[in-house]
């Protein structure tokens, strides 16, 4: 019986970890958290062992657990003076996700990302941190670092935007939509995570979340062309075109532009309302004289009414 082996062998050479880690896998739960801390006393500066232990309660749905063995393992083997690199901790992190262990390579991640790194250097390394995992297909791995990141540099927009590409790219809609949101939350005068969030929303068919979205976007960016044009495109395009209207007509009260402009006689000429349109270009043209579009908007539309 290769359990009793293993066993015996471990009693007899207690310092070889591939036949603890053996053992383990042939016990029962209970047992194998026995032979694990057995393992432990036997290899203090083992780190293989501790993560096997934190794999183990991942099996079993003790997600509390995990992390505090990671964080314990890291402090006891600091203490032993086992010195482990951080790029052998992020490699273990891919290695347990690919055991299918994603809070085991997550919470690696978040107890040792930061060993050896200049306080200077931890965006820029963390960056480049989660692009390798990436073209490793190392996504969980990738995920957990851009986390990490985040949490200590909530406002950099460049990390935000890192993050949504890795969901965009790699998740599913629910993710990105997290991230979308929480970017939205913490930068909420970046117009960007409201805009794409909004159109993901409308995309999915879901028109009154996209309009909430925007809403909200208005709030945080009252004076945004963008967000003004976004809004009007999305009631255009689902057919209100009295919101779009409206919101045009707002637009040019409250954010206006040139685009603004060009967008509301365009709006009017596939109407068919040239009258409008015209009018619309006219006044475009008094406050900004020098956009071309607007003239070659105008002479298409006299050519269409001749």
């Amino acid at each position: 019986d290769a359990k009793i082996l293993l066993s015996v062998a471990v009693e007899k050479v207690p310092s070889c970890v591939e036949m603890w880690l053996a053992l383990s896998k042939l016990e029962s739960y209970e047992n194998a958290r026995k032979v694990l801390n057995q393992a432990r006393r036997a290899l203090p500066i083992e780190r293989s062992i501790w993560i096997a232990a934190a794999k183990l309660e991942e099996s079993q749905n003790h997600n509390d657990m995990v992390d505090k063995i990671i964080q314990k393992a890291v402090s006891s083997l600091y203490k032993h003076d086992a010195v482990i690199s951080r790029e052998t901790w992020l490699k273990e992190a891919e290695v347990a996700e690919k055991a299918h262990a994603p809070l085991t390579s997550s919470s690696i991640i978040k107890h040792t990302i930061s060993i050896g790194v200049d306080v200077e250097d931890r965006q820029r390394t963390w960056a480049d941190d989660a692009n390798s995992a990436l073209s490793k297909n190392a996504i969980i791995t990738a995920r957990a670092i851009l986390a990490h990141s985040l949490s200590i540099f909530p406002s950099k927009r460049s990390l935000w935007m890192q993050a949504v590409e890795l969901e965009r790219k790699h998740g599913d809609p629910k993710s990105l939509d997290e991230v979308l949101e929480a970017a939205s939350e913490r930068l909420p005068t970046q117009e960007i995570f409201w805009l794409v969030r909004a159109k993901e929303k409308w995309v999915g068919g879901d028109v009154e979340s996209s309009r909430e979205i925007l809403t909200k976007a208005f709030a945080a960016n009252p004076n945004s062309e963008a967000v003004w044009l976004a809004a009007a495109k999305l009631e255009w395009e689902t057919g209100e075109i009295d919101r779009a209207r409206v919101l045009f007509q707002r637009a040019r009260e409250r954010a206006s532009s040139d685009r603004v402009y060009m967008k509301s006689s365009l709006l009017e000429r596939e109407c068919e309302r040239f009258e409008d349109a015209i009018s619309l270009i006219e006044e475009g043209l008094l406050k900004y004289p020098k956009f071309a579009k607007l003239y070659m908007m105008g002479g298409q539309i006299c050519s269409q009414e001749l």
